[in-house]
């Protein structure tokens, strides 16, 4: 997966600083779009493109649940592939 396949202005962060990124799929019915739960739940993942991702994490979406499907940038073959809550957007917090 190269860097062009992460979305870097969103992110989440564990307590221990490590960083997930927004990643699009790269086949299926999802290729090329974000992967997310506005509800959470693991069997209700949509995909979205870039700017529709955006436009719901700026109307707050994300501000008391939902996930994305994240990697760290160094991500190593077979990883798993886990949905996060953003924490961040553009360097400033998600939740209040």
């Amino acid at each position: 997966m190269n860097l062009e396949q992460f979305l870097l202005d969103v992110y989440a962060q564990t307590e221990g600083g490590k960083k997930y990124y927004p990643y699009k799929g790269v086949r299926g019915p999802k290729a090329g779009l974000y992967s997310v739960s506005y509800s959470g739940r693991s069997n209700e993942y949509v995909g979205v493109s870039e700017q529709e991702l955006i436009t719901a994490i700026e109307a707050g979406r994300f501000s008391s649940r939902g996930t994305i499907r994240m990697l760290p940038l160094e991500k190593l073959a077979g990883m798993q592939r886990n949905g996060f809550s953003p924490t961040h957007y553009k360097g400033l917090p998600i939740k209040k």
